[in-house]
């Protein structure tokens, strides 16, 4: 960490103090300046606070290392929670119903969009995307845009078709534009089709995008969350607007959590006068610039997803891969000499293997002790994680996915490729380090959905009932420590936070019941009563 010259201190005394770290509970910590300085009883404890120290009866409650989310788009998860959810509906019929109530009381101003998103054609009667007809039946005037829960694949309406100018023939590199039997876009859009929109869309003013950051990240802190990686570069519009808003935002004091940006950049051209404009190395005490992120590929429920082998549902295909090998190579080589850790989006097995070639190539190249990692890292193989593990790339895995996708997986996929699929002991034993994120707006920001999801692997109606493939369930601890000292080893901070050590980061969250004895089912009602980044109270209940 850097020097800190803070002379504030707090105590928590009287509770239960799940360090994650050598030697174990306690009953108090002290910490100064933001830091740790010890942990022991409440005599021990109370012994080195004086008139100025901040001391907290925590009466009995359970005292853990801050949780990290390490995916998240922060500002898009803010905006989900004041926006259209679909998450709910059953049916096509009752998206249409519920678009058009929200739309009856949430008029769109003149010559903007209607927004949506979070439906599941899994979840729906009709097991179909929703189309261009069916969007149609909400409004034929205003243009819609309806994301998948995933965020990969997208409706929009005739409208929309109309404004974007998508006519038949029209092509995106790396994204699928779906066309009925006559060749006419259908309104139905995937992957680098879906950023393609967004990027078309009307700019969200600053007043927005400061709004959509308040509203998450003040979820986030009520969760025990201290600090999160996140991705927002689309929905904010550009590099520069990132910085503006998030170094805003630092100066004057308004960041409750420690927050790292995560860059998806086009291309290497973009990646260069990044990397020459010294935006690599921006950094305040809260806000920093993070990882390269790369996307590989696209997702299961899309048959997007690159695979080795052909899916099982759909001979012949194999996914799509959004860059060559080559490039690849070229954006690896070039982040890691820059010091950019990469972080690959990749879920199919055949994209895991270009992540692999693309770190390995890089291997003569400056900063080869980097360690690389691969964001949700879903469909497997044993080849490919004794690879992982020689290269010391790590596995930044979203466990509440598997509540989403379970059923889905083994027609997408064989036996074989299934069971290397959402594999988390195994990559685990493999010798892996493995952190875990959300994926908000994806899925829920409440880390204790994804802790249930790793024991269980069951979703929120307890199906499957023993688990899916229930060789792969984690332990307590291991399911906690993806959020705690895990979570902080695969964004490169483990060193100085993650778990409540001496010399580390006072970032502290602390619960009403005792994580590690509720039940399972019961984790989703644990609440969190306090939550103290850098050694400062950001919220208490």
């Amino acid at each position: 960490m850097a020097e800190n010259r803070r002379r504030d201190s707090l105590a928590l005394i009287n509770g239960v103090i799940y360090p994650m770290a050598y030697p174990g509970r306690a009953q108090a910590v002290f910490s100064r300046g933001g830091v740790v300085e010890a942990l022991g009883t409440d005599k021990e404890i109370l012994a080195r606070c004086d008139t100025k120290t901040v001391v907290l009866d925590m009466k009995g409650r359970y005292v853990l290392p801050g949780f990290t989310d390490t995916h998240i788009h922060l500002i898009a998860a803010g905006r989900s929670l004041e926006t259209l959810d679909l998450s709910g509906a059953r049916s096509i019929d009752e998206l249409v119903s519920s678009a058009k109530k929200f739309l009856s009381e949430n008029p769109v101003p003149q010559n903007g969009w209607f927004y949506a998103r979070g439906w599941n054609q899994n979840n729906m009667d009709e097991n179909r995307f929703p189309d261009r007809g069916d969007l149609d039946g909400i409004s034929t005037e205003l243009p819609l845009f309806f994301e998948r829960s995933c965020g990969h694949i997208a409706a929009l309406n005739s409208r929309a078709l109309e404004t974007l100018n998508i006519v038949p023939g029209f092509r995106i590199a790396g994204g699928v534009i779906e066309t009925d039997a006559k060749g006419v876009p259908n309104g139905i859009i995937s992957e680098t089709a879906v950023n393609w929109v967004r990027m078309k869309l009307p700019p969200h003013s600053k007043e927005s995008l400061r709004r959509w950051y308040s509203i998450a990240a003040d979820k986030l802190v009520s969760h025990g969350i201290t600090s999160v990686q996140t991705d927002d570069l689309e929905i904010a519009g550009s590099v520069q607007e990132i910085f503006d808003l998030y170094e805003s935002i630092e100066s004057e004091e308004k960041i409750p959590l420690r927050i790292s940006h995560q860059w998806c950049l086009r291309d290497g051209d973009e990646l260069a006068s990044f990397i020459e404009s010294g935006n690599n190395k921006r950094s305040g005490r809260y806000f920093r610039s993070g990882p390269l992120k790369i996307h590989v590929d696209g997702t299961l429920g899309a048959r997007t997803a690159a695979l080795r082998e052909e899916y099982s549902d759909d001979p012949g295909n194999r996914g799509v891969y959004s860059h060559s090998q080559g490039e690849m190579n070229k954006l690896v080589r070039r982040a890691q000499e820059a010091g950019m850790q990469v972080a690959f989006y990749a879920i199919g097995d055949g994209a895991i293997e270009r992540c692999l070639n693309a770190v390995e190539a890089a291997k003569d190249a400056d900063n080869a002790d980097m360690a690389h990692r691969i964001v949700h890292c879903q469909v497997g193989g044993a080849d490919l994680y004794a690879r992982m593990a020689s290269l010391g790339v790590m596995a930044d895995i979203q466990p509440a996915f598997v509540t989403s996708d379970w059923p889905i997986v083994m027609h997408r996929l064989d036996a074989e490729r299934a069971r290397w699929s959402y594999a988390w002991k195994s990559l685990i034993n493999a010798g892996i380090p493995v952190g875990a994120g959300s994926d908000a707006p994806s899925e829920s920001l409440d880390p204790f959905i994804g802790i249930r999801a790793a024991i269980l692997r069951q979703d929120l109606n307890d199906k499957p009932e023993h688990g899916w493939m229930p060789s792969q369930r984690l332990d307590r601890v291991e399911a906690f420590s993806l959020y705690t000292s895990g979570g902080a080893n695969i964004c490169g901070e483990l060193p100085w936070r993650g778990t409540l050590e001496p010399g580390k980061a006072a970032d502290m969250a602390a619960f009403m019941d005792d994580p590690f004895t509720v039940s399972e089912n019961d984790l989703l009602n644990v609440e969190n009563g306090l939550t103290v980044v850098d050694g400062r109270i950001r919220f208490i209940k």
